[in-house]
């Protein structure tokens, strides 16, 4: 499958890499510390490696946790929560679940634009048919993890089986959202993720900031996080829907007009 969005990070191919051909350095000498006790003149080759990567466009500006750290105007946060909407939007319609939604999982291209990296690795697979390649499908940073994707404390943890479903992706929006608007990180008054791992067992959402570079985040984008941040999966927005509303508020908060494409006009 070939995915192209413009809020996607497109993937141009991928590569096969062995060990002389990412240069990396001989393990003659550990070999032969492990080997002390073989027959004199006697060492092993280091064991064979190759691995795997995929090949996309270089985007300059990094991931929107570096990117949103700088001084950026309101339209211009707003624009990229819509794009991060966007480009899991497109994924939702090609039956395909990000997974790993997170700030780092956003890059940032010459534009200035979101475009979703790091997607539904899980069902891209055939990309990498009788190959090595191993990937986690809920491996997301915790902050951002919808809360169904944990086991609760009361719960039976031997039959608790995570899956992630279109509507992780839409908690994990709404977590990527409150970090584009306040430049601050879902649970941000706990530092440590040990502290974060148990909070979420208890199926407590972060609360909201306030204070100095949270104007942004109007009664109405908290609104919106929250719905996206539902205990009930069933009752979060899709990703569609999702995106429609940061659109209205975007056009609210700033009075802009759309085209068809939903360019700003």
């Amino acid at each position: 499958m070939r995915l192209k969005h413009d809020n996607i990070v497109a993937l141009l191919g991928t590569v096969k890499a062995t060990r002389a051909s990412i240069g990396l350095a001989s393990q003659q000498t550990t070999n032969e510390e492990e080997n002390h006790d073989s027959p004199a003149g006697e060492t092993s080759d280091p064991p064979p490696f190759t691995c795997h990567g995929m090949v996309s466009h270089w985007m300059m500006n990094g991931n929107l946790d570096h990117f949103i750290k700088e001084s950026l105007e309101l339209g211009h946060r707003l624009q990229i929560a819509c794009d991060v909407a966007a480009g899991l939007t497109y994924l939702h319609s090609e039956d395909i679940i990000h997974g790993d939604l997170t700030s780092a999982n956003v890059l940032i291209d010459d534009d200035g634009r979101a475009r979703l990296v790091d997607f539904g690795l899980s069902s891209i697979m055939a990309e990498f048919e009788n190959t090595s390649f191993i990937t986690s499908t809920i491996g997301g940073y915790l902050r951002f993890r919808a809360l169904e994707l944990m086991p609760p404390l009361d719960g039976n943890y031997e039959d608790f089986m995570p899956v992630l479903t279109p509507a992780c992706d839409v908690y994990s929006l709404g977590s990527v959202a409150l970090q584009i608007l306040t430049g601050k990180l879902p649970y941000h008054k706990i530092t440590e993720d040990t502290m974060v791992a148990l909070v979420v067992a208890q199926r407590k959402q972060p609360e909201r900031p306030s204070g100095k570079g949270c104007e942004a985040l109007t009664d109405e984008y908290w609104n919106f996080i929250v719905s996206c941040w539902s205990n009930d999966p069933n009752k979060r927005h899709s990703a569609e829907k999702a995106q429609k509303e940061l659109i209205r508020l975007r056009k609210e908060a700033l009075g802009v007009t759309y085209d068809r494409d939903q360019r700003i006009v």
